[in-house]
């Protein structure tokens, strides 16, 4: 099997593949359609990818109608604030297909965004065919592996959850094709131009692809050109190729690695502190070779194949010394699928993430074409070699199914036995077109696989995406249409409550529609100070793609981030958990739901209780800028408790970066009475105490009241009244039981709830029931939760499991916001953690005073605002006058790219309160701007400008040596 550049007419295969896509895109994206769904799921499709493409779309328009107005490299609407070109380069700068948007109106977004999945779709399929096309297959042999190449898990998920992970299988089969042009001693301009589109694509999915390429290429040396290879020649030929590539993709990369440098990627545990799987991802992972109906990944090891994926495998190891590239490279993805290192190694050193398996798909396929061609001429061996490794593999299977009563599996299954049974009647009785048997074979699986995806009654991932005119609904109703007519003019920020969902589409934390500044922001890259801000204060709302979320409702939170608005949906979580100083302000039409949340026995309808959206209001919010002479020394800043910090927001700042005397002439901060701490006592309800330092957690059902004794007293609860109250935990240590332990107290607690008389305890049946139970959810792991309830909900502290990948955190620290209490806190709380296991930790009750102290401080800080607020693009103006030396603080996310000058002058900037810009003022009247630019963008141009320098001379260059040739040659 080897490569030929011989140029062949493949304009018949070409249409051909178009007929049968026509087929497979209906059986991929025709069941949305018929069920009223789109193409756009409700998380990061709905929260990123759409609204994204709508706003780069704008920003591209208003670029061509005005080529020389500078770009805007800073938006307010992104959460707290955040550099665009950040965003965009991670999700559509270097994306070819979402230019096609532009020929969409702004209207059409959706179906802008629907008809680029289907297109993209599309080139996949079509790249493969190119790349098979340069191989000694017929024409349906192609047509079956492309089939195989498009319709898997990975891509079935993809096109809908993730769809520019998609372009990664156009690239590949481009760069292994171009990679051996170069090896067979062809041009390296081309494998130049793929390189710089695989790297400006996404900074991301180069990686892997530049780590599956260089293994291509170090596996095709040793087994095909090792002793042929000009390795002189060779090796500079790549080198020319990844230079230049690199160098012209400069402006992209320099600020993308900046950027990520800077985020709160950065430093993230390695393969999530995996030394191995869960068990039940090894019992499992044959299955998901042929399970091609599973779209729920365990690490992202998707595969999802066609059934006859199988066969066409052994087949290859049947003549494995004929084909050592293909069995090398399936044998080692074999076995890089066991440990996790190798899925953090290609995820960027993060989580162990498998989505390097997108290389995977390509020699599969392959193995699959390979099959298809000798299909006919099998000898009785290999037949049987086939029959037996198919026999194991139905066993293996039907175990599976027995222990996991997975019925996905049904149609697989069939489809595997019809394509062995084929194979041996063409072997044994010859039939006619035998290509075009095994192919309908191929196409009716992959169109099964497909359709029982996107049926919502099957597959159940189109109850995943969005109806037909969702996505303006709730573009248009982000907050009930409470938003409309607050625009005043001043700036402000909006939120909404912990876990409480408005709309009904998903849960947003992005918006990009309502044109509030909502604080809450859901990016890959996110601003590493920022997290440490949130992290700090023990936010246990903090993800490093979510830094904020809702910050846990907390009051004084809320007001520093200039949050003037709360929407909050009356049937939701959470939804009286409201911050201190909040009002409502506005209400919705009230609707009734007469079936859900209404009392028991009406008599009346005023009895029942309506639902709306509301929006409340606060007279407390911090300006975006604002002056403070009072400081908080480093030394004591980290003295402090999360909420003492928090609290300390309004009594004064912190400087982060180097102080070089930015507070000289300060005064110090007065934090007395801020925070005090409460005593408390957690006791069982099988009245047992507990100590403070930890429990031994036996029996599910039971919970614990965290009695707080001093609020039983009235005149200490009047001392706190207006209060907010939170649980800090720090140094949490959590120990699962073993297996056997586990099975054990759930036993026992079995044994305690058989009270009736003549209650038998099936010890048997429960002790399987319990060791499967534990097997499938890979328990005992790490992962816990630490549940407090109150009057006003519920709040959880949460580690979370491994496999959560991209969101996993490591969990020994939180403070959990209970609620603020106008009237009077509760003399006693709900805790109950999720899991049985050994729990040590140091836990303290405080109650955060928000009364007349912090009101004063609040109007001091409003008074001392920036005027005359200005907002430009890419810049930030304002006038204060100040009566002594100060910080100016801001809410504004600190980064380098900020310059600052005052009066004309430029002046130092200081990161203060951990992550945000401020500078140091002199008593006087000042001017103040702000300006923007993108961290490394102007370094990265300069190094593109002289790539493309230098591939304009290599061009001459190789225009000259061409030219000398041929008039040699001539001559």
């Amino acid at each position: 099997m080897n490569f030929s550049f011989e140029k062949r007419d493949h304009r018949m295969l070409y249409l051909k593949y178009t007929l049968m896509f026509v087929l497979i895109a209906l059986c991929m994206f025709g069941s949305y359609a018929i069920t009223g769904h789109t193409l756009i799921w409700n998380k990061d499709a709905l929260n990123q990818h759409v609204p994204l493409l709508g706003e780069y779309r704008k920003i591209v328009l208003g670029w061509l109608h005005h080529p020389t107005r500078s770009l805007n490299w800073w938006s307010w609407n992104m959460g707290l604030g955040t550099d665009t070109f950040q965003v965009f380069s991670y999700y559509t700068i270097g994306d070819v297909f979402a230019y096609l948007a532009l020929l969409f109106p702004a209207a059409k977004l959706t179906l802008a965004y629907q008809v680029i999945t289907v297109v993209r779709t599309y080139f996949v399929g079509l790249t493969f065919c190119w790349f098979a096309g340069h191989f000694s297959f017929r024409d349906h042999v192609i047509l079956g592996g492309t089939v195989v190449y498009m319709v898997n898990s990975y891509l079935l998920y993809a096109s809908i959850a993730q769809p520019f992970f998609m372009t990664t299988f156009i690239l590949f089969p481009i760069l292994v094709v171009e990679l051996e042009r170069v090896l067979q001693g062809g041009s390296a301009w081309p494998l130049a131009l793929a390189f710089w589109w695989m790297l400006v694509n996404n900074y991301y999915l180069a990686y892997v692809l530049g780590i599956g390429t260089f293994i291509y290429l170090v596996l095709r040396v040793a087994t095909n050109y090792r002793r042929t290879l000009n390795y002189g020649k060779t090796l500079a030929k790549l080198a020319f190729a990844t230079i230049t590539s690199i160098l012209c993709a400069a402006c992209l990369l320099v600020p993308e690695i900046m950027a990520v440098m800077n985020s709160t990627r950065a430093g993230a545990e390695f393969a999530n502190g995996l030394k191995h799987y869960p068990l039940y991802y090894y019992l499992f992972l044959p299955k998901q070779l042929i399970n091609g109906d599973q779209w729920t990944f365990m690490f992202w090891s998707a595969l999802g194949l066609v059934s006859i994926a199988f066969i066409a495998i052994v087949y290859l190891y049947t003549r494995a010394r004929q084909f050592p590239l293909l069995s090398i490279s399936l044998a080692m993805a074999l076995v890089m699928l066991l440990i996790p290192a190798v899925g953090a190694f290609f995820n960027g050193m993060m989580a162990a993430s498998n989505r390097w398996t997108l290389l995977i798909y390509l020699p599969i396929a392959m193995s699959v074409c390979l099959l298809l061609q000798n299909a006919t001429q099998l000898d009785r061996h290999t037949l049987w070699i086939l029959t037996c490794a198919t026999g194991i593999y139905l066993l293996v299977l039907v175990v599976t199914y027995i222990f996991q009563n997975d019925t996905t599996m049904f149609m697989p299954i069939i489809f595997l036995i019809m394509s062995l049974l084929m194979i041996w009647i063409m072997n044994l009785h010859g039939t006619p077109h035998p290509d075009r048997w095994l192919v309908a074979i191929i196409l009716a699986n992959a169109a099964c696989n497909a359709l029982y995806v996107g049926t919502p009654y099957n597959g159940n991932f189109a109850n995943s995406t969005l109806v037909r005119g969702q996505y303006q609904s709730i573009a248009k109703n982000r907050y009930g249409g409470l938003e409309q007519g607050l625009n005043d003019g001043s700036f402000f920020r909006v939120s909404t409550i912990s876990n409480n969902q408005i709309t009904s589409g998903g849960l947003l934390d992005n918006d990009l529609t309502s044109g509030m500044h909502n604080i809450d922001s859901y990016y890959s890259l996110q601003n590493k100070y920022l997290g440490q801000f949130s992290t700090s204060l023990q936010n246990t709302q903090y993800e490093a793609n979510v830094p904020l979320r809702q910050v846990d409702d907390r009051t004084v939170l809320n007001n520093f981030l200039g949050v003037k608005y709360l929407f909050v949906q009356s049937n939701s979580s959470n939804a009286n958990k409201i911050p201190g100083g909040y009002f409502l302000s506005a209400t919705t039409e009230p609707k009734i739901n007469y079936d859900v949340g209404q009392p028991s026995n009406p008599t009346d309808k005023t009895q029942l209780i309506p639902t709306t959206t509301n929006r409340y209001q606060t007279n407390n919010a911090f300006p975006l800028l604002y002056w403070q002479d009072s400081y908080i020394s480093k030394k004591a800043y980290q003295k402090l408790s999360p909420t003492a910090k928090e609290r300390a927001l309004a009594s004064g700042v912190t400087i982060s970066s180097k102080n070089n005397g930015a507070t000289n002439g300060m005064k110090t901060a007065n934090l007395k009475g801020n925070v005090i701490k409460l005593k408390s006592q957690l006791v069982s309800n099988r009245l047992n105490k507990i100590k403070a330092t930890g429990l031994k957690y036996t029996d599910s059902l039971e919970t614990y009241q965290l009695q707080l004794p001093q609020l039983t007293s009235k005149a200490f609860k009047k001392q706190l009244k207006g209060s907010e109250l939170h649980v800090e935990f720090a140094s949490i240590k959590y120990q699962p039981f073993s297996m056997k332990q586990q099975i054990a107290y759930e036993q026992k607690h079995e044994e305690q709830q058989s009270t009736n008389p003549g209650d038998i305890v099936n010890y048997r049946f429960n002790q399987y029931k319990f060791w499967r139970y534990h097997i499938l959810n890979g328990s005992p792991d790490m992962s816990y939760a630490i549940k407090i309830s109150s009057s006003l909900g519920t709040e959880a502290l949460e580690q979370p499991k491994q496999s959560k990948l991209s969101f996993f955190k490591l969990v020994k620290n939180g403070t959990m916001n209970i609620g603020y209490f106008a009237k009077g806190m509760p003399s006693s709380l709900t805790l109950k953690p999720s899991k049985l296991g050994i729990y040590q930790w140091q836990y303290q009750v405080v109650a955060e005073k928000l009364g007349t102290k912090y009101n004063q401080e609040v109007r001091q800080i409003q008074k001392h605002a920036l005027k005359n607020v200005k907002f430009k693009r890419n810049q930030l103006s304002g006038t204060i006058t100040t009566s002594r030396v100060g910080i100016l603080t801001s809410s504004i996310p600190y980064s380098t790219g900020w310059t600052a000058t005052v009066d004309g002058k430029k002046t130092a900037l200081l990161r203060t309160n951990q992550a945000f810009v401020g500078l140091r003022l002199s008593a006087g009247t000042h001017r103040v701007v702000l300006h923007y630019h993108v961290p490394g963008l102007a370094l990265g141009c300069k190094i593109s400008l002289v790539g493309l320098i230098w591939m304009l001379l290599a061009a001459v260059a190789s225009w000259l040596i061409k030219r000398h040739g041929a008039n040699k040659a001539s001559a």
